[in-house]
């Protein structure tokens, strides 16, 4: 690694650590404070428990969330160092690098959270605890084994968290590319033309129910999701391996384009 990826990596995660740190810092107070207002306004103060707030919170969600939005703030980190000779593959290897990190502690925070606080004051076991997470379908794929399945899990919630990051990289980046009234067209445009997409597929697909055989699809979806081929179909014993190559082919896609838009970056007057 050169000096100038290590620096303006460096310099990238400590700015998104803070980020981080805020944004963390923000959810326990609202999540602390406006339920304790609530309980006094209330008059239910007595109910008020501090411990089941702060068990209760959704890291996964909010560190989803941020990984998304803080790889998708493109240009200013962009202007500042391509002044200072930094050139656009340096600058998108450090971002590279800095997502890899970033999704790595999101991993490991969210895991010692949600096994280590959250799941004991459920009184959950730990195969209940995995089998209550985003992991579900493939909670026993690896065999009885639970913290094989839950090393599993993490690694399955990290490419997901880079995969998510790369998305936000992209659409970032591609913003960064048009003018001020451009951007506002496309954040409202994009949205709606997919709503307006999804809603055509959906009338299209009722209207010709009779017409029409989805079986050809059923299968592609079930294929993908790793549905087994032999068996009854049950939660935690789905097939992980199609969903993990998806993934990663769906990672390498994305940051191919991720890649495409950082060499088009310009700096604007």
């Amino acid at each position: 690694m050169s000096i100038k990826v290590r620096n303006t990596t460096r310099y990238l995660l400590t700015e998104q650590l803070k980020m981080t740190g805020w944004a963390v810092l923000t959810m326990i107070a609202v999540l602390g404070i406006f339920p304790l207002f609530f309980a006094l306004v209330t008059g239910n103060i007595s109910h008020y428990s501090p411990l089941s707030n702060f068990a209760d919170l959704n890291f996964s969600v909010l560190f989803f969330m941020l990984i998304f939005i803080i790889e998708s703030l493109t240009y200013d980190n962009f202007k500042l160092f391509i002044q200072n000779g930094i050139s656009r593959l340096t600058y998108f290897q450090a971002r590279v690098l800095v997502l890899f990190t970033l999704s790595s502690l999101f991993v490991i925070i969210n895991a010692i959270y949600y096994y280590g606080i959250h799941a004991p004051y459920l009184h959950w076991s730990t195969n209940t605890a995995l089998m209550k997470s985003g992991y579900m379908l493939y909670g026993h794929a690896l065999g009885n084994q639970v913290w094989l399945n839950i090393l599993a899990s993490l690694f399955f919630n990290w490419i997901f968290y880079i995969g998510v990051g790369l998305t936000g990289m992209a659409c970032g980046t591609l913003l960064a590319l048009f003018g001020k009234w451009a951007k506002t067209i496309l954040i409202i445009g994009i949205p709606v033309l997919g709503m307006l997409i999804i809603w055509v597929i959906i009338v299209i697909m009722t209207r010709n129910q009779s017409n029409y055989n989805y079986t050809g699809l059923e299968n592609f979806f079930k294929f993908i999701v790793g549905y087994p081929s032999h068996g009854e179909a049950k939660a935690g014993y789905f097939n992980p391996t199609m969903p993990f190559i998806t993934m990663l082919i769906g990672c390498g896609i994305i940051g191919s384009l991720a890649y495409l838009f950082n060499r088009k970056l310009r700096i604007k007057n």
